[in-house]
């Protein structure tokens, strides 16, 4: 079992929540500095639960990491891009990228669960090596993994 194992499986599951649909989706189980919306990238994330002095305590009882997701569209049709992130938001829609990693939690027994911390909402996202902005919604993860 690896981290690498781990960020590919929920790729997959994420990919699979996708298929065959009208989006044709960059979905990778990296961060992507330039990509090419409609996309989702993941990467590893600072745990950072320290509200009311509990982040100590949180980090020393889970075993865990935080795998950030981040979805981006482009800003050129922004009725139907922002469309597009309500649909992976919303919990009612084939497309909501949360219930693609809870249909199957475990990650293809990498993880022994995957729960959500936060959700961002709809949010500007600059580009990282261009000027160019997205419209986008980050999801943070906590994946306890299934260390053999």
């Amino acid at each position: 079992m690896s981290l690498v194992a781990i960020f590919d499986q929920a790729a997959d599951q994420i990919r699979e929540a996708l298929a065959n649909d009208v989006w044709d989706f960059q979905v990778e189980p990296w961060a992507i500095t330039s990509p090419t919306p409609p996309s989702i990238d993941m990467y590893r994330g600072e745990l950072s639960l320290n509200e009311e002095g509990m982040g100590e305590t949180f980090e020393k009882s889970n075993p865990g990491f935080v795998m950030v997701v981040r979805a981006r569209v482009g800003t050129n049709d922004g009725e139907g891009n922002q469309d597009v992130l309500y649909a992976l938001a919303d919990p009612s829609d084939d497309h909501c990228l949360v219930q693609a990693l809870y249909d199957d939690p475990t990650l293809n027994g990498y993880a022994t669960d995957v729960s959500l911390l936060t959700d961002s909402g709809l949010t500007i996202v600059p580009g990282v090596l261009s000027p160019e902005i997205h419209y986008g919604n980050v999801w943070r993860f906590l994946v306890i993994p299934a260390w053999s």
